[in-house]
């Protein structure tokens, strides 16, 4: 454990400000920190209303590329399509979720799909979590009712909706194609989905069924991950605890109970040996060994801003993260 703590108090910390919107007038906070699968690019999220695309190089974040409003509020979800480099999705509290390419400099809006619910088409989705599966054909939105609805990727066209009782705060796949998923509800439980594929010649083309609840949490479901080797998943909730889970049995193995604090974010390192965790107000991030659970960093100046909840993001290719620093007004690059 030694080793792990002296890995990382070796690291530094480099600041990257990207510069305000000259429409813009007061603060500009990070809401969410995304980077591609081959760690190419990043993305932030911005209270401004923007999102901001950059490149990442071994000792740098650059050129960003601008989208000065791709919602008509902030961006709150994005997902980077699992086999395109360049491709990603938003959603940002409207009834649309939009396909967005990068092309050189330039970043060019795709496709835009508006949300509507089956048999209810005059009610608006406001849109607030969008993820691609783990093979990249299909496709989870959900709405600010609890709705959640899945395209297929091949024409972005609907292939199955339903609706849960209680407020959804996350939503994650597993690493297996697109065979499972899980959600983060207010209740404390988190429903876990298999998406069963149906013969031709059937009414719909997939079906989603409930597998197994996972209960334990006394208060909502804020943060879910799944470690990327597909051993183990991190389910974060209001009351401050990480509780830990074999994927395989679906069994509690751990939790991480010593910052009583209700948790913003959770991610996992690209090996799953750590567990990166950020809190609501007040405390720093913290990086945790998952075996263990013991603490082995506190990431410095790393707590939410006054909009936004903190966040922070590991590099998918390397042992090096980003995070929202100086109270969510600049992205801290942290490598060794």
């Amino acid at each position: 454990m030694s080793n792990n703590r002296a890995f990382f108090n070796n690291f530094k910390s480099l600041p990257f400000k990207d510069a305000p919107l000259r429409s813009s007038s007061g603060s500009s906070e990070i809401i969410l920190l995304s980077i591609n699968l081959t760690g190419t690019r990043l993305i932030n999220s911005r209270t401004d209303k923007s999102i901001r695309i950059w490149k990442c190089f071994p000792d740098k974040l650059a050129d960003p590329i601008i989208v000065e409003q791709p919602h008509a509020k902030a961006v709150e979800s994005v997902s980077w399509h699992p086999k395109h480099e360049f491709t990603f999705v938003t959603v940002g509290r409207d009834d649309l979720f939009k396909v967005w390419k990068i092309s050189g400099n330039s970043c060019l809006l795709e496709r835009e799909i508006k949300v509507v619910k089956q048999g209810n088409e005059e009610k608006d989705s406001i849109c607030q979590i969008v993820r691609y599966s783990n093979d990249g054909e299909l496709l989870a939105v959900v709405d600010r009712d609890s709705t959640v609805s899945v395209y297929s990727t091949s024409s972005y066209t609907k292939v199955h909706e339903f609706q849960v009782n209680e407020h959804v705060y996350a939503l994650e796949w597993f690493n297996k194609d697109h065979d499972y998923f899980v959600l983060g509800l207010h209740d404390g439980t988190a429903p876990v989905y298999k998406v069963v594929d149906r013969s031709a010649g059937k009414d719909e083309t997939l079906v989603v069924d409930l597998l197994h609840t996972i209960r334990g949490h006394r208060s909502s479901i804020t943060a879910i991950a799944v470690d990327p080797r597909g051993k183990y998943f991190v389910i974060g909730s209001n009351e401050g605890v990480a509780s830990i889970w074999s994927t395989s049995s679906m069994l509690n193995v751990n939790a991480i109970t010593s910052i009583d604090e209700s948790v913003a974010s959770i991610d996992i390192s690209r090996d799953g040996t750590y567990i990166a965790i950020t809190f609501d107000s007040g405390s720093n991030a913290r990086i945790f060994e998952s075996s263990s659970i013991e603490e082995i960093y506190e990431v410095e100046n790393s707590s939410s801003g006054n909009l936004v909840l903190s966040t922070f993001k590991w590099f998918p290719n390397k042992t090096g993260f980003v995070f929202a620093t100086e109270d969510g007004k600049v992205m801290g690059y942290s490598k060794k």
